[in-house]
């Protein structure tokens, strides 16, 4: 079962980047599988898979939360 699902998001920012192409043919041949036909769409829902699991990136990222004592 594939961990990304293929849907479109309307606001995008273009964007170019380079990686290994060992990795680039393993992203397309998951993509093929999975049934994405926009690569970006890969990285979008990978970069958001990471956000959501780095405990360090949350904790740096979350609201704090101020008490204050009268």
């Amino acid at each position: 079962m594939a961990l990304i699902t293929a849907k479109k998001i309307s606001d995008k920012e273009k964007i170019k980047l380079e990686i290994n192409k060992e990795i680039y043919a393993e992203i397309q041949r998951y993509c093929d599988w999975a049934g994405i036909s926009e690569i970006d769409h890969f990285f979008e829902e990978a970069a958001s898979f990471i956000f959501s699991k780095d405990k360090d990136w949350k904790k740096i990222n979350s609201p704090k939360v101020t008490s204050q004592v009268k």
